[in-house]
């Protein structure tokens, strides 16, 4: 069943959270509120500005709650929270909500509950809750530039090409244009790949390797999440879209990107940023799929081992001392 209701939540006050909220917020056909953990998040938000984002203002208040019972008025819910913490997530909506209310997952990365592989949220959501609609919303998006009004482009996949349609119209009325999808295995490995390849990128940034050392990484990045596409029996066209080259690009254009700022202070020796990379989460988890897979994926195992403390000279080496072989 899609739903065919008006009320929405957004599961997640962060930056990302409070820039979906604004943005659907701009539909007056839909009643839009957002679900945070912390009454100090919710107060903010009601009063028009973003703690996650240095207290940027938005252009008009939202309306916040931290109470998780208002899921069971849900219609859909967009769930904005890092990928780390979808499963506590699941199972509060679970708790709550309808079984037929619909999913739409914001995060980009692998969940791990510790028992076997870590696993895509469309893996996650076919194994453990198979049940209920889902769909993937993502693409190249900073959550600073959405809230100011900025354009931008985004994917919404599901195998329900009707909810696609239904976030399409949810966001028509906004300065976010959305496409749809079906390639749900497509969208969650460039989402979660490009993370780390943008972190690859920080950290030859941090080391002084120059732009040809960067537009190397992106490239053969880039080939790295089309043959984990492939193996898990997604459609590399989705390389070629929003998903893919699209969010590659913009993560690893610069210090913007959390996870590109990260990696330039791995590469400098410098402290690392507070602020969340998924990147770094990532790596790890990446890596052990690729090998369980048989799946070359060099530059993220790479980056794995940079984030586990090893020399980066020397893994700069070894890329480079790769065997050779026709692109």
């Amino acid at each position: 069943m899609v739903s065919s209701g008006n009320r929405i939540i957004v599961m997640g006050g962060g930056a990302w959270g409070a820039a979906i909220t604004s943005a659907l917020s701009q539909n007056t056909s839909l009643d839009v509120s957002c679900l945070v953990r912390d009454e100090a998040t919710r107060d903010a938000l009601q009063n028009g500005y973003v703690p996650r984002l240095d207290n940027m203002a938005l252009p008009h208040p939202i309306k916040a709650s931290c109470d998780s019972a208002s899921l069971g008025t849900a219609d859909m819910i967009y769930l904005v929270l890092p990928a780390s913490a979808s499963i506590s997530a699941l199972s509060q909506i679970d708790d709550f909500a309808p079984a037929d209310c619909p999913i739409i997952h914001c995060a980009k990365g692998l969940v791990s509950d510790g028992d076997g592989p870590a696993l895509l949220l469309p893996e996650y959501m076919e194994t453990h809750a198979a049940n209920r609609p889902f769909a993937l919303l993502s693409g190249p998006s900073f959550a600073d530039e959405v809230i100011k009004g900025l354009p931008c482009a985004l994917v919404a996949a599901s195998a329900r090409l009707a909810l696609c349609d239904e976030i399409i119209s949810h966001f028509a009325k906004t300065h976010l244009r959305l496409y749809g999808g079906k390639d749900v295995i497509g969208v969650a490995v460039g989402g979660a790949v490009k993370n780390v390849i943008a972190l690859a990128a920080g950290i030859a940034f941090g080391l002084g390797l120059g732009d040809n050392a960067k537009a190397a990484l992106i490239t053969r990045g880039l080939a790295e999440t089309g043959r984990l596409i492939k193996a898990l029996g997604g459609d590399a066209a989705t390389l070629s879209g929003l998903a893919g080259i699209g969010d590659l690009t913009l993560s690893a254009a610069g210090p913007h990107s959390r996870n590109m700022a990260y990696g330039i202070a791995l590469g400098k020796g410098e402290p690392l940023p507070p602020a969340l990379a998924e990147g770094a989460r990532t790596a790890p988890l990446l890596a052990q799929r690729a090998t369980a897979l048989a799946v070359e994926m060099p530059i993220t195992q790479a980056v794995a081992k940079a984030l586990a403390g090893a020399d980066l000279k020397a893994l700069i080496t070894d890329l480079l001392a790769r065997p050779a072989h026709f692109e």
